[in-house]
C-alpha cells in the first residue's frame, strides 16, 4: 500500500497530489505549472483552461476546482454557478434553498471532490486510491515554516510585549516578532495586553546560517539555521484586499440597523469586524485609522470614529503628553453642538495598566466593529462609527457573506458557519459562505485529542475494516454535527491556504485559557503516543492523574469548562454534549521532536557528564520506540509558550530528563545541584560546569576552596593559587569529573550563573538560605555562612545568595574579635559565618532614587572563651577593691570610667582642609553597657570618640602648627581591638551624637577632688549647669587658639571660657591642661560668658594660707539657723542676681560670715532714691532696670528687717542666704523659699519668680524667671496674659526684673521640649546636678482658687470658649486655606478662612497670596549660644546689626499684612477639628460677641460669596462656609478663555457665583469629610448678570447673527459658543474667511469675539454650523467699522481711566485680578446694575442644553 504524497507547496506554485506510485510523469507535469494571478497573460490563462478539460476527466483538483475564475472578485456570480453546476449533477434531488446543501447519510456534502469554487482549499492533498481500490482519506499539509510568505495573515496569542519588540504566539507551533519601527511609539502603546487574540500580517519570513561550538572545548563549529517570522499587526497590513462596499450597501438597505450608529447593541445585526489604530483622542470619542481600506470600487478610502458611548466595557483614556497630571477634577466636554456629552473617563495612572480596562491613547490597535450607517444613497457615507465590543461579544460575533466579497477579504479571526465536506487522515476539510469557500481544519485544531483503541489498531489494514479508528473525529463530525461554527486562524489569498480551528480559547479569544496547566520543568510518567510524524516526531497524550492541579487551579479550570460548555451552547455547535468529544477536550497533550526523544547510543563520554553534539535520532530507531499507542516511561516539560496550539514541548530523551535544569530561567540561586559535570578548566582559575542542556556555570577560582588563596590573584591559570591547590584543582576538576555546586546568583537575560563550590557554603543553610529581604529569610538573631566581597580599612562585606550582603564595620570587628586591621585578617572570598543584628530600608542618595536594604552583621557568632575569663577576671577585681567600684556611673559628662573598660574600635586619621581647617582625629571606643546608667538604647554596648587631642595633660613640644603630630601620637598610645589601661572621663554627652571621652589625669583628679573639698580654693571643672561666680578656680584645657581674640578653655559639656589676648593668651600651648581663675561672668546668656585668667596651685595655696591665718582664733559669737531675723545688713556690692551684704549687728562681728540677699528674695526699697550718671551707668552694665528689685539699691545701703532662710558652712566658713521680704508677701508659707531640686516644687506650687529675659524666637517664646538661687523656670507667652494686646508687646509689659507670681505646670513631655535656660548659681551654691527649668504659669496661678481639675496644666478649650492664640505660619496648614494658632498647653487651633471676618467684611485674599512663602519668609531668629568664634565685643554688635536688619525687613514685609506670624488674637472656640488635637477657631467680631449659629447653607440659584480651596486645569473648588463647599467646572470659571486657571483664581481668592446645584450630606456618608453640603457653582458673568432670557436652541434660526466667543481651535475649523448661552457650533475652515487659510491657528485665538451667522442647524442632531466670513455682515448696522469708530471716539475719554489702571497693575507686580480688592464690589454693581442681585427666586433656565450640561456636569463630578 502506498501512502500519498506531499510536495512542498513553493511560493506561486500550485500543490499537486499523486493516486499511486506509478503516476510518476503526471506528477512531474502538473508540479511545472503555474498558477494564475491576477498578472498573468491571455495565453497563460488560456493554457490553464485547456489543462483544466484534461484534468477533470482524470481527477478532481480539491485544490483549484474545475473551472471559475481565480480571483474570485464577484461571489454573487460563482454562488451562481455553483448551484446550477450542482443542480445539473443532482437534478431535483438538491434542493432550491441555496443554504441547505445536499448531504450524504453522514451529514457531508455530496459534491465533496467536484466543485467549480477555486476560493481555498490550498496545501490539501486530494484523496487518492491504493492498490487494491481502497479509498485513502486526503492529508492536510502542515503550516510549517515553508508555507509561510508575505502577505500571509495568520492568528497569534501575544505572548511578550516590550518596548521595542513583542513576541506573538503562531499556529504549528511558530513564534513570530513584532519589532518596533524606525521613530515609532513603543509597542506598549500599540498592542494590547498579554495573551490577546488577534490577526496579525507576515511581513517577511527569514533563514540564515550561524555557526555554533557544540562546547567550549570544541573547535569545530556546527551550522546552524535561524528562522524569523516578522509579523505587523497595523491595519494597512492586516486590512488589506478588504472591502465594504458590499457590506454597507447591505447594511444601508435594512431598515432595522439604524439603531446601531448611535449604540453598540448588535442583537439587530452583526456588525462587520475590522482592525482599526487610534490616531487621536477627541472630546467624544478616538479618530481611527482603517488602514486605507476602500469604501467602493471608485478608490474612496474610509474613514472612522469611534464615540466614547460605543465603547462596551471599562476604558482608561491615557494621555502620553500629560501622563504625570493627577489632578482629582474631571472636566465636562463641550460637543461640537454646544450638547454637554458624557465625559470622558480620564484616568491620568501612572502604571499605564488599568487591569480589565482597555487603554485609549495614540497608536492603540484593535479590533473594531463596524456599524451600519444611518442614511442610505450612494456617497452619504463619510466617516464610519465604530465600536469597541468586549471579548465576549467579539467571540459571538459571526461573519456574513457581504462583509468577503473575495477571498483576501478573509482576516483570521472571524467566526464562520462552516459544513464538513471530507474527514482527512489529520483533520477536515470544509466548506463555508453557501459552499463558495473552502478551508480545513488539521488535527491539531479540532477542540480535543482522542487515543485509538489498541485492539482496534491492531487489525488496522486488513480484514473487512474500512475505517481508520485514529480517525476520532469521524465519529463526531457526522450528521448533525458535521455543521458548526469555527474560526479562521490563517488565510494566503496567493496560496489560497484557509485554516479554521475549534480550540477553545480561540473560539472564545481568551488568550488565558491556552495556558498549559503543568509548568515548565514538570517530569510526566507513562505518556500515551497518540500520533507520529514520521522524521519530524510525535505527539503524546498525557495521562490524566499528571494533570490534576491545586485547589486554586481546580477552580480556574472549573470556570474555564463552563465557560467552554457556554460558549459551546451560544455558538449552537452543541459538541459538548456528545461524550467523546467532552473526552477528547480534556486531554492535554506535549510534542517531542525527533532530537529530543532518544540518547545517542554510544555515548561512552557521556557517563562522565560531557556534552554531545547536537544529533539527530535514526528514523527507524524513532520509529521503533514511538508507534502508535506505545508508553513513554518518562518525559519532561520543555516548553508551554505554544499558545494557540496549545500543546506543550517535550523531551524523553533520559539525558534531558534527568538534567538538573533546562535554561537558566530554571536555576534557583541558593540550591544545590550534585553530581554536576565538569566542562572545562579555565585560563583564570575558574571552572565551567554544565547544569544540564548546555545550560553551563562558572566556579570562580576563589570559590573552589574555603580560604581563598594567597597567591597572586592577578596571574593567570593555576599561577594565582598555591602549588599544593594546584594539584587539587587539576585533580578534583577534571574534565568530565561530577562536582557539587551551590548557586550564588543567576542572571537569565545575560545567560550567566555564578556558582560555588565551597564545602562551608555546601554543608549549611541548605533548606533556608538568604536569598532575598524578606523576614522569612532575614531572621534577627540567626548565623548563616557566606563570603566575604569585599575587604577593606572600614570593615568587610558579607554576601549570601542572590546578591544579598551585609556589612561588618571595622569597628564591631575590633570590638568583638580584637581585629585591628581587616585587610590583615581576611581575604575576599573567605567563607564566613555571619550573625544577623539588622535590617534596614534606606533611600537612594540620588534624587527620585528608590530603596535599597542595608544588612548589620556581626561575625561573632559565640561567646568566646578568652572574653569570658577576662570578664570574669574583671568581676573578680571589682569585688575585690569593694562594692561602690562595681558599680555604674551614670552616662553624663563628668563621670569617671574605671580602666580598661574602654576597648578601641578604630582609629580616624586627622583631616586637614584646603581651607586651612584642622579637625583632630579620633578613636572610636566601646563601653559596654552594663558599666553605665542611663543608656536608653537596647545596644550592649555604648560607643564613644576619645579624640586624639585628649590623651594627655600636655603634648609639650611635640606639635606643630597644625598639629599634624596627633595621629603618630594617638597610633603609639591606641591599639585596635585593645583595652585602655587608663582611667577615662566623660567630657561631654551630646544630644543625638556620640559620647565624648578624655583620658586627662588632671581632670579626672579635679572631679575626683570636688566632693570632698567645698570651699572657696577648691579647683572645679564646671559645666553649662555648674554654680560659677567670680573669682571660682576651674580647670580645662585649651581647645583652640585664635590670634583675634586669645585661648579658648573649654569644660565640661561644651562650656567654654576665653583667656583674653591681652591676658597673655596667646602664650598658652594648644591642647594643654590649664588652671585659671573667673575674672568676668555674664550669667545673662546662656550658656555664660566666662573670662579667664591663668594662675597656678601655688598661687592658690599662698592665698589660702594668708586667709587661714587672718581668720585663726576668730569665733562666731551666734549661731545662725534658717529662719532666724538678723536685723540690718549693708550692701557692700550689687549685680543683677545678687546683693553682698555686711551683717551690723554686733554679736557677728569677727564671724567668719559671708551673706548675700538673692534676687529672688528681696523687695524694693520703698523710697526713690536720685541715682547719679556714674551709678545710673553701673545699673545698665549689670542690666538693673526700674523693674528690677535692686533698681533702688546701692553700696552702702541698710536693708533693715532681713531674716535667714538658707545657711551652708564649709571649711568654718558660714553661708547665709538672706531674704528681706515680709511674711504677707509670701503667697505659701508652707512651701520652701530656697530649694535646691525642682522636685522640690510639685505641679501646683504657688511661687515667686524675677523676669531674666524675654524670648521672642521659637520654640520658647515668653518669660524666663528666677525662682529661687540655682533654680529657674519658663513662662509661656500663652500662660502670661489673657490680654492679647499685651502679649503683642510682651517686652514693654514684662521687663527684666519683674516680679510675677506662679503655678508650677505638669510638664507634659519633658524629653521632647527640655527647658535648659537657667540663671547660674553663684558662689554660695554647691550642687552641681542638672536640671531643667520649670514650667511655669501666670494664669494658673490666678485661677488657682477656683480650679478644680486633678492636674495643673490647661485644659482643652471647649465650644463657645474665648481663647488667646498666637498666629503660627510655619506649622502645617490643616484643610487649606486657614490660619493655624498655638493655644495653651499643647493644643492646636485652626481658623478657616470663612471664619476670618463676618461674611459682609469678607476680604480678597485676607490670607495672602501665598501661605507658604510667608512661613518659609518668617522670623528664624533662635536662642543664640556662646560659641568660640563669639568671644568678644565687636561680634555683639555685628550680631545686634544683624538682628536689626532682619527685623526691619520682617517689619516691612508684614506692613500690609493683617495676620503676621506670631501675632496674639482673641478667638472663639467653635469646636473639635477633623484634625486630631486641634479646635476649631473663628475670629469674627459675631462670634466673638456670642453667636455659634453655623452658617445657612446656600439654595440654588442663589448668588453666594466663595473663598477658593485649589485651582487645576479642569476647575476649582471653593469654600462658602465651615461645613459648605463647591465646585466649579472649567468652562464655568469665565466667559473668557483662561489660559491658566491656577494663576487666575489662587487659593483665598473672593470669588462670587450662581448656586445650580446643591448635595445635601447627613453626616454618616464617607467621603463627604464631614461637610454638612456640596455645591455646584457657576462663576461665569454672563450668569450672574442674566435675568433668566438665555438663548437656547429653540431660539435659533438658519441665517440668524449672533456674537460668539472662540473657545476651541482644531484644523478643520474654529468652536464658538453664542454669547448669553451654552449653545456651540463649528465654523468649518472654509467659513472662517472669505479667502484662503492657510493656518487658522494664526487667524484666531480662543477668547476672541466673534460674529457668526448660522449657516446650518439639524435639530435632529442639534448641531449649528457657523460662517464667520467678513462678507456675511457687510450690511449691519453693528459691523466692526462701526465698532471700530466708536470706540475711538470713546478711546480718548477712557485714556486717563486706563492709564491708572495700568499704573496700579504695574504696582502690583504682575499680578492677576486675583489681587483686586474690589474685585467682588465691582461684581457686585454690575449685578445690582442688571437687577439680579437680590433676585434669590428666579426661575432656572429652560434650556434644555443647560439641562443637559447640569445632567452631564453632575455625572462628571460625582466621581470627585
Amino acid at each position: 500500500m502506498a501512502a500519498p504524497q506531499a510536495m512542498a507547496f513553493p511560493r506561486g506554485k500550485r500543490t499537486t497530489t499523486s493516486t499511486s506510485s506509478s503516476s510518476k510523469d503526471d506528477k512531474d507535469k502538473r508540479s511545472s505549472k503555474k498558477r494564475p494571478s491576477p498578472s498573468s497573460s491571455t495565453a497563460a490563462n488560456q493554457h490553464e483552461s485547456a489543462t483544466k478539460k484534461t484534468t477533470e476527466k482524470k481527477e478532481k483538483d480539491f485544490l483549484f476546482g474545475s473551472g471559475a475564475a481565480a480571483d474570485g472578485n464577484d461571489l454573487n456570480v460563482l454562488a451562481s454557478r455553483s448551484k446550477k453546476k450542482r443542480t445539473a449533477d443532482y437534478g431535483d434531488h438538491l434542493d432550491d434553498d441555496d443554504d441547505d446543501l445536499r448531504t450524504n447519510k453522514d451529514g457531508l456534502l455530496i459534491n465533496n471532490t467536484i466543485s467549480t469554487l477555486p476560493l481555498g482549499g490550498g496545501a490539501v492533498l486530494q484523496p487518492s486510491t491504493v492498490a487494491g481500490g481502497r479509498r485513502m482519506p486526503a492529508k492536510i499539509e502542515l503550516l510549517s515554516f515553508g508555507k509561510l510568505g508575505k502577505g500571509m495573515k495568520v492568528l497569534g496569542v501575544i505572548r511578550e510585549v516590550k518596548e521595542e519588540y513583542a513576541v506573538v504566539s503562531l499556529p504549528t507551533m511558530l513564534t513570530g516578532f513584532v519589532r518596533r519601527t524606525s521613530n515609532g511609539p513603543p509597542l506598549t502603546q500599540v498592542l494590547p495586553p498579554v495573551n490577546t487574540i488577534m490577526a496579525f500580517s507576515i511581513l517577511q519570513t527569514t533563514t540564515e546560517e550561524v555557526t555554533t561550538k557544540s562546547s567550549p572545548s570544541s573547535k569545530a563549529a556546527t551550522p546552524v539555521k535561524k528562522r524569523r517570522i516578522e509579523l505587523s499587526p497595523l491595519p494597512n497590513h492586516v486590512n488589506s484586499g478588504i472591502r465594504l462596499d458590499e457590506f454597507l450597501s447591505s447594511t444601508t438597505s435594512s431598515s432595522s440597523k439604524s439603531k446601531f450608529a448611535s449604540t453598540a447593541n448588535y442583537e439587530n445585526g452583526t456588525p462587520m469586524i475590522i482592525r482599526g489604530r487610534i490616531v487621536s483622542v477627541e472630546d467624544h470619542g478616538c479618530i481611527v485609522d482603517l488602514g486605507g481600506v476602500l469604501l467602493s470600487a471608485t478608490g474612496e478610502k474610509a474613514k472612522a470614529f469611534l464615540k466614547f458611548d460605543n465603547i462596551e466595557g471599562d476604558y482608561e483614556v491615557v494621555d502620553d503628553e500629560e501622563g504625570d497630571d493627577d489632578d482629582n477634577m474631571d472636566e465636562d466636554v463641550e460637543d461640537d453642538d454646544g450638547r454637554d456629552t458624557k465625559p470622558m473617563d480620564v484616568d491620568k495612572s501612572s502604571s499605564k495598566t488599568a487591569g480589565s480596562k482597555r487603554l485609549l491613547n495614540k497608536h492603540r490597535v484593535y479590533d473594531f466593529a463596524i456599524l451600519p450607517p444611518q442614511t442610505s444613497g450612494e456617497g452619504s457615507l463619510s466617516i464610519l462609527q465604530l465600536s469597541l465590543p468586549s471579548t465576549s461579544t467579539l467571540a459571538t460575533l459571526r461573519t456574513t457573506s457581504e462583509m468577503v466579497p473575495s477571498l483576501s477579504s478573509l482576516v483570521p479571526g472571524m467566526l464562520m458557519d462552516v459544513q464538513v465536506e471530507q474527514h482527512a487522515k489529520n483533520g477536515m476539510c470544509v466548506s463555508f459562505m453557501k459552499g463558495v469557500y473552502r478551508g480545513a481544519l488539521d488535527e491539531d485544531h479540532l477542540g480535543g485529542w482522542r487515543s485509538c483503541d489498541e485492539k482496534k489498531k491492531k487489525g488496522l489494514g486488513g480484514g473487512d475494516s474500512k475505517e481508520d479508528p485514529s480517525m476520532w473525529w469521524k465519529k463526531v463530525f457526522r450528521g448533525k454535527h458535521a455543521k458548526f461554527s469555527a474560526r479562521i486562524i490563517a488565510v494566503d489569498a496567493a496560496t489560497k491556504i484557509v485554516r479554521l480551528s475549534l480550540n477553545a480559547h480561540i473560539l472564545s479569544l481568551r488568550g488565558e485559557y491556552s495556558s498549559f496547566p503543568l509548568p515548565v520543568g514538570t517530569i510526566v510518567q507513562n505518556a500515551q503516543v497518540i500520533r507520529v510524524d514520521p522524521g519530524i516526531g510525535a505527539l503524546l497524550a498525557l495521562p490524566p492523574s499528571e494533570t490534576s492541579p491545586d485547589d486554586d487551579a481546580a477552580t480556574a479550570q472549573l470556570d474555564k469548562i463552563n465557560h467552554i460548555i457556554q460558549l459551546d451552547r451560544d455558538l449552537s455547535n452543541n459538541l459538548m454534549s456528545i461524550s467523546e468529544y467532552k473526552a477528547a477536550s480534556k486531554v492535554l497533550t506535549a510534542y517531542v521532536h525527533i532530537s529530543k526523544s532518544i540518547d545517542p547510543e554510544n555515548n561512552k563520554s557521556n557517563k562522565k557528564g560531557k556534552p554531545q553534539a547536537k544529533h539527530r535520532t535514526p528514523e527507524a530507531l524513532f520509529a521503533r520506540h514511538f508507534s502508535i499507542n506505545s508508553r513513554v516511561k518518562s518525559l519532561r516539560i520543555l516548553s508551554t509558550s505554544n499558545l494557540i496550539d496549545g500543546i506543550a514541548s517535550c523531551a524523553t530523551a533520559k539525558s534531558i530528563v534527568n538534567a538538573h535544569v533546562l535554561t537558566h530561567e530554571d536555576i534557583v540561586p541558593g540550591k544545590i545541584y550534585r553530581n554536576v559535570p565538569v566542562i572545562q578548566l579555565l585560563d583564570g582559575g575558574g571552572v565551567l560546569v554544565d547544569l544540564g542542556l548546555g545550560t553551563k556555570g562558572i566556579i570562580p577560582a576563589m570559590h573552589l576552596f574555603d580560604k581563598a588563596s594567597h597567591g597572586n590573584p592577578d596571574a593567570g591559570g593555576d599561577a594565582g593559587l598555591s602549588g599544593y591547590r594546584q594539584k587539587i584543582r587539576q585533580a578534583k576538576y577534571k574534565e568530565g569529573n561530577l562536582v557539587d555546586v551551590r548557586c550564588l546568583t543567576v542572571d537569565p537575560v545575560s545567560r550567566q550563573c555564578i556558582l560555588t563550590a565551597k564545602k562551608t557554603l555546601l554543608t549549611t543553610d541548605i533548606e533556608n538560605p538568604i536569598v532575598e529581604y524578606t523576614p522569612l529569610c532575614l531572621e534577627i538573631g540567626r548565623v548563616a555562612a557566606g563570603f566575604l566581597s569585599k575587604v577593606d580599612e572600614w570593615g568587610v562585606t558579607v554576601t549570601f545568595y542572590n546578591n544579598v550582603h551585609g556589612r561588618v564595620p571595622a569597628r564591631r570587628l575590633a570590638a568583638e574579635l580584637g581585629v585591628e586591621d581587616p585587610r590583615m585578617n581576611y581575604n575576599i572570598g573567605d567563607a564566613v559565618a555571619a550573625r544577623l543584628l539588622d535590617c534596614f530600608k534606606r533611600r537612594h542618595k540620588e534624587e527620585n532614587g528608590g530603596y535599597y536594604y542595608q544588612l548589620e552583621l556581626s561575625l561573632k557568632t559565640v561567646l568566646d572563651t578568652a572574653e569570658k575569663s577576662v570578664e570574669a577576671q574583671e568581676t573578680v577585681n571589682s569585688s575585690s577593691v569593694g562594692e561602690k567600684d562595681l558599680s555604674a556611673v551614670p552616662l553624663a559628662a563628668g563621670s569617671i570610667l574605671m580602666s580598661k573598660r574602654m576597648k578601641v574600635l578604630q582609629l580616624v586619621n586627622s583631616l586637614h582642609r584646603s581651607d586651612g581647617t584642622f579637625l583632630p582625629g579620633y578613636a572610636v571606643v566601646s563601653i559596654k553597657s552594663k558599666f553605665l546608667t542611663g543608656v536608653t538604647s537596647n545596644s550592649d554596648s555604648v560607643e564613644c570618640k576619645l579624640s586624639f587631642d585628649q590623651l594627655m595633660d600636655s603634648y609639650g613640644d611635640e606639635l606643630s602648627c597644625p598639629p599634624v603630630e596627633l595621629d603618630s601620637v594617638a597610633q603609639k598610645e591606641l591599639k585596635v581591638g585593645k583595652r585602655i589601661d587608663k582611667e577615662g572621663l566623660i567630657l561631654s554627652v551630646p544630644n543625638g551624637g556620640e559620647p565624648i571621652i578624655s583620658l586627662r589625669s588632671s581632670l579626672i583628679d579635679t572631679i575626683r577632688n570636688e566632693a570632698s573639698s567645698s570651699d572657696d580654693f577648691s579647683i572645679v571643672c564646671p559645666s553649662p549647669s555648674s554654680n560659677l561666680f567670680m573669682g571660682a578656680y576651674v580647670r580645662g584645657y585649651v581647645a583652640r587658639k585664635d590670634e583675634r581674640f586669645g585661648s579658648f578653655v573649654r569644660f565640661l559639656n561644651g562650656l567654654t571660657g576665653l583667656i583674653p589676648k591681652l591676658k597673655k593668651g596667646l602664650d598658652e600651648s594648644l591642647y594643654e591642661t590649664i588652671l585659671c581663675k573667673v575674672t568676668a561672668l555674664d550669667i545673662t546668656s546662656s550658656p555664660p560668658k566666662i573670662l579667664l585668667k591663668k594662675v597656678s596651685e601655688s598661687d592658690i595655696s599662698k592665698k589660702k594660707r594668708k586667709i587661714e591665718s587672718r581668720n585663726k582664733g576668730s569665733v562666731s559669737k551666734r549661731q545662725i539657723q534658717v529662719g532666724d531675723l538678723i536685723g540690718d545688713v549693708k550692701v557692700t556690692d550689687i549685680n543683677f542676681a545678687r546683693a553682698k551684704v555686711q551683717l551690723i549687728d554686733k554679736a557677728f562681728f569677727g564671724a567668719n560670715i559671708r551673706a548675700r540677699i538673692h534676687v529672688t528674695m528681696a523687695e524694693p526699697i520703698a523710697a526713690k532714691p536720685k541715682l547719679s550718671k556714674q551709678e545710673k551707668k553701673a545699673k545698665d552694665e549689670h542690666k538693673i532696670g526700674k523693674s528690677h528689685p535692686f533698681y533702688s539699691w546701692k553700696a552702702g545701703d541698710v536693708i533693715k528687717g532681713v531674716r535667714c532662710v538658707a545657711v551652708d558652712t564649709r571649711d568654718g566658713v558660714s553661708f547665709v542666704e538672706l531674704a528681706n521680704r515680709s511674711e504677707k508677701s509670701d503667697l505659701v508659707s508652707s512651701s520652701p523659699i530656697v530649694v535646691s531640686d525642682p522636685s522640690q516644687l510639685p505641679p501646683g506650687s504657688l511661687v515667686h519668680s524675677i523676669v531674666t529675659s524675654v524670648s521672642a524666637s521659637s520654640p520658647h517664646f515668653g518669660v524666663w524667671v528666677q525662682v529661687c538661687p540655682g533654680i529657674s523656670g519658663f513662662v509661656p507667652a500663652l500662660e502670661l496674659s489673657s490680654d492679647p494686646d499685651i502679649l503683642n508687646d510682651i517686652e514693654s509689659n514684662y521687663k527684666v526684673g519683674t516680679r510675677l507670681s506662679c503655678c508650677v505646670m505638669e510638664k507634659s513631655n519633658p524629653e521632647k521640649t527640655p527647658l535648659r535656660h537657667q540663671l547660674q548659681r553663684d558662689d554660695h551654691d554647691n550642687n552641681t546636678k542638672e536640671h531643667n527649668a520649670l514650667e511655669l504659669s501666670v494664669l494658673l496661678a490666678e485661677e488657682q482658687s477656683n480650679a478644680k481639675q486633678a492636674g495643673f496644666k490647661p485644659t482643652k478649650p471647649q465650644r463657645g470658649d474665648v481663647v488667646v492664640g498666637r498666629i503660627n505660619k510655619k506649622m502645617r496648614v490643616l484643610g487649606p486655606p486657614a490660619l493655624m494658632l498655638n493655644l495653651r498647653g499643647t493644643f492646636t487651633g485652626r481658623c478657616c478662612i470663612t471664619e476670618l471676618n463676618d461674611m459682609d467684611d469678607w476680604a480678597n485674599m485676607p490670607l495672602g497670596k501665598d501661605p507658604s512663602n510667608d512661613s518659609k519668609s518668617g522670623s528664624n531668629e533662635v536662642q543664640r549660644v556662646v560659641s568660640d568664634s563669639e568671644a568678644d565685643l565687636s561680634n555683639n554688635e555685628n550680631d545686634a546689626d544683624d538682628e536689626e536688619s532682619r527685623d526691619e525687613d520682617k517689619a516691612k514685609s508684614e506692613i500690609r499684612e493683617e495676620y503676621p506670624d506670631g501675632k496674639f488674637i482673641k478667638c472663639r472656640v467653635l469646636g473639635s477639628a477633623r484634625a486630631k488635637g486641634a479646635v476649631e477657631l473663628s475670629l469674627r467680631d459675631s462670634r466673638l460677641e456670642g453667636d455659634l449659629e453655623e452658617d445657612c447653607v446656600p439654595e440654588p440659584n442663589d448668588m453666594t460669596h466663595a473663598y477658593v480651596i485649589s485651582t487645576t486645569k479642569k476647575g476649582c473648588f471653593v469654600r462658602i462656609s465651615r461645613y459648605v463647599e463647591g465646585r466649579v467646572i472649567l468652562k464655568e470659571l469665565s466667559d473668557d478663555f483662561i489660559p491658566n486657571p491656577t494663576v487666575m483664581f489662587p487659593p483665598g481668592r473672593l470669588v462670587v457665583g450662581k448656586v445650580k446645584r446643591v448635595t445635601k450630606h447627613d453626616g454618616k456618608q464617607k467621603g463627604n469629610r464631614g461637610l454638612a453640603a456640596t455645591v455646584d457653582i457657576d462663576m461665569r458673568e454672563s450668569v450672574l448678570l442674566s435675568s433668566g432670557n438665555r438663548i437656547t436652541l429653540d431660539d435659533i434660526q438658519e441665517n440668524s447673527k449672533y456674537t460668539g466667543v472662540v473657545t476651541r481651535i482644531e484644523s478643520y475649523g474654529v468652536f464658538v459658543r453664542i454669547e448669553n448661552s451654552d449653545v456651540s457650533g463649528l465654523a468649518h475652515v472654509s467659513e472662517c474667511s472669505d479667502s484662503y487659510v492657510k493656518n487658522i491657528f494664526d487667524l484666531y485665538n480662543p477668547g476672541d469675539l466673534v460674529k457668526v451667522m448660522v449657516i446650518k442647524f439639524d435639530k435632529e442632531e442639534k448641531r449649528l454650523g457657523f460662517s464667520l466670513k467678513a462678507s456675511n455682515f457687510v450690511d449691519d448696522d453693528d459691523s466692526d467699522d462701526a465698532s471700530l469708530s466708536d470706540e475711538a471716539s470713546s478711546s480718548e475719554e477712557d485714556s486717563d481711566e486706563e492709564e491708572e489702571e495700568v499704573k496700579d497693575a504695574s504696582d502690583g507686580e504682575g499680578d492677576s485680578d486675583s489681587d483686586d480688592e474690589n474685585f467682588v464690589a465691582k461684581m457686585a454693581a454690575k449685578m445690582e446694575q442688571a437687577g439680579d442681585v437680590h433676585s434669590d427666586n428666579d426661575s432656572e433656565s429652560s434650556d434644555d442644553s443647560s439641562a443637559d450640561s447640569d445632567d452631564d456636569s453632575e455625572s462628571d463630578e460625582k466621581s470627585l
